[in-house]
């Protein structure tokens, strides 16, 4: 253990010293989302895309150093998508089959799917959970992943249409949109930095009754009751370092997403390059807000993970305390 600590403080360091930011010349805005969505404004494009007047959808496109054939592979084979996406998935592929995912009871399910084109196009539906929409309108929501080669490089587009857009679609849309921004950005880290590893997530979640800005101010922060350091200004690229209160740990790396009051993510770069991310979503009960701690981790020993999930409940029970 003591080794393993000395030998990632000196990536840690070397990291830092050849680190470039990230260039999103092909990436990143997703368009047609909600004004008052602050997940949403800091990565909307500028013109909404154009949808049937009585839906709306989420786009998201971005450049992925890797090549289709392995892209396509993360996104239809079971094994690959729980390196990136849910906690389990199992998939039968081609049109007609479907790919079922699970973070768990209620928030598993199957999507069909529509389109299969190896390495270019997969097209499924979306599973249904208690999300307040009647099931003959969720029928017409779909996802759209279109992949284009370059230069050993894909270019992932996706598409999350078929939205209502009366306030019962509200939640589910909001949050699927915010999740896009982090799952895809967990897609692309770990096929650049962890292909074909197993991932073990780290996961606390707890509800909140506070509003979402007083419990935005006890998560994170300089005066956070968990993660205590400044994130303000912190843009996509801009290194982070977060102690964790009360405990031995902190977390520090590259800013993946910064959109307060509700979420933040980053690489951890003393945790092997894991994957983080902090959220308060309306995914609770009849929709009340939870909030989400989560370790994408590769190659990490068990002890360490084990220690960081034990460690970081208790903070976050007396931090959410009224």
């Amino acid at each position: 253990m003591f080794m393993y600590r000395i030998v990632m403080k000196i990536a840690v360091a070397f990291s830092a010293l050849f680190y470039e930011p990230p260039q999103y010349a092909v990436a990143d805005p997703p368009v047609d989302a909600r004004a008052d969505n602050p997940i949403l404004q800091e990565i909307q494009g500028a013109n909404p895309m154009e949808t049937k007047p009585d839906t709306r959808s989420f786009e998201m496109q971005l450049g992925i150093n890797a090549p289709p054939e392995a892209v396509w592979k993360a996104l239809t084979d079971s094994l690959e998508l729980t390196r990136w996406f849910p906690l389990n998935a199992k998939v039968k592929p081609g049109v007609g089959g479907s790919i079922w995912t699970s973070w768990g009871p209620p928030f598993e399910g199957e999507s069909p799917i529509q389109v299969w084109e190896p390495n270019k196009h997969l097209r499924t539906g979306w599973p249904t959970w208690d999300a307040g929409a009647p099931d003959v309108e969720r029928q017409r929501i779909a996802v759209d992943y279109h992949l284009e080669g370059r230069s050993g490089r894909t270019i992932l587009r996706v598409v999350h249409s078929g939205f209502g857009k009366d306030a019962k679609w509200d939640k589910e849309y909001d949050g699927v949109s915010g999740g896009w921004a982090f799952e895809l950005r967990g897609l692309r880290h770990y096929l650049e930095n962890h292909r074909g590893r197993d991932r073990r997530v780290v996961w606390s979640k707890k509800p909140t009754s506070l509003s979402v800005a007083q419990t935005a101010s006890r998560l994170i922060g300089p005066a956070g009751k968990v993660f205590r350091g400044s994130i303000e200004g912190l843009k996509e690229g801009d290194r982070y370092r977060l102690e964790i209160v009360g405990t031995d740990h902190h977390i520090e790396g590259i800013v993946a997403v910064n959109t307060p009051p509700r979420a933040f993510s980053g690489t951890v770069t003393n945790l092997n390059n894991a994957f983080f991310r902090l959220g308060i979503e309306a995914c609770g009960p009849e929709g009340t807000e939870e909030v989400w701690t989560w370790f994408s981790t590769y190659g990490l020993p068990g002890e360490v993970c084990e220690n960081l999930e034990r460690d970081l409940m208790p903070v976050l029970d007396r931090a959410l305390a009224k």
